[in-house]
């Protein structure tokens, strides 16, 4: 229904719009243009192992992510948008929970998720078809005129294909990383996913052929598995990563997780470890007796981007 008015107030807003060149003299009329970008900046998840309601899932395990575009500016409030990304995420229970440990020492919140000790990066290849809506007066009846500055929004569609990954067991013996490995443990099909962007910016002009801009644009997602980890039990076969709990060591930063696994037994009342054992006693199944890897919900990402936006000086005229 919101999406039915907002689509409903932009054509108004389009048809007045172009009414009103017909009542200007062709000399002052709007100049359409073309316009291309470049730009970069980071990458963030929100999932399983980043729950939206804890600061520490905006600033943890940060990744990049680089972008291009190609922009038709159809009139001086809205445009069309073209672009193609490529983005990565990443996080880490180890990580996370041991930051929300350190910030909460009396806290249990955070000892399943510790104990569960799942990581992930996922390299996502995006399309996207975005339209911008200016935020005060537009480009005038020159490219070279347009304002100074000018805040905008965005929304639109977006196609991207998504492949989870995790590092092979840490060799402590070589103090070598294992292999960042394909994994599909939530056995969902690795098909091109639709996302919804939504987000605002700010371009600055530096000269009359270019800006500079910054971006944060949120993707709502369709997808449970950017992760790799979905609602659903443990299986009783072993099947390669997908229960992680008793690694001594953390796969992705080799870092041991023995000083607070034994802080977490001794809470729980679980056997605690003896510095010795190649593996950490098993505790998969606290606090329930057949506990699911993951909670049920979509997975999102979002992106910060900083950008150069070249305009070109053709004139763009569209046939009547």
């Amino acid at each position: 229904m919101k999406k039915n008015i907002l689509l409903f107030l932009f054509f108004i807003q389009l048809s007045t719009f172009a009414q009103r060149q017909n009542l200007i003299p062709a000399y002052n009329r709007f100049e359409k243009n073309l316009s291309v970008d470049l730009g970069f900046g980071t990458a963030h998840y929100l999932g399983d192992i980043h729950p939206a309601n804890n600061f520490y899932s905006y600033i943890s395990t940060v990744r990049w992510n680089i972008t291009s575009g190609v922009t038709y500016q159809f009139s001086p409030l809205f445009s069309a948008r073209l672009g193609l990304s490529w983005i990565r995420i990443s996080a880490d229970d180890f990580t996370f929970a041991s930051k929300n440990m350190a910030a909460n020492p009396a806290s249990d919140a955070y000892d399943l998720q510790f104990l569960r000790n799942l990581h992930f990066r996922n390299d996502l290849k995006e399309a996207s078809l975005v339209g911008t809506m200016n935020l005060k007066n537009g480009f005038s009846n020159r490219v070279r005129n347009r304002p100074e500055t000018m805040p905008y929004l965005l929304a639109g569609i977006a196609l991207f294909s998504s492949s989870p990954q995790t590092r092979d067991k840490y060799n402590a013996s070589t103090k070598q990383l294992g292999d960042w490995t394909d994994v599909n443990i939530a056995n969902i099909k690795q098909s091109l996913k639709l996302c919804i962007p939504l987000g605002f910016g700010v371009r600055k002009k530096i000269s009359n052929n270019f800006d500079i801009a910054a971006e944060l644009a949120y993707r709502i997602t369709v997808s449970d598995a950017l992760d790799d980890i979905v609602n659903v039990p443990y299986q009783p076969t072993l099947i390669p990563f997908e229960n992680r709990s008793t690694e001594v060591f953390n796969a992705r930063t080799g870092e041991s997780r023995a000083t607070n696994f034994n802080i977490i037994s001794n809470r729980q009342g679980f056997s605690t470890y003896n510095g010795t054992a190649q593996n950490l006693p098993p505790t998969i199944g606290y606090p329930n007796p057949t506990p699911q890897r993951g909670e049920a919900g979509n997975d999102a990402y979002w992106t910060t981007n900083f950008k150069i936006r070249y305009y070109f000086n053709k004139r763009i005229f569209c046939p009547k």
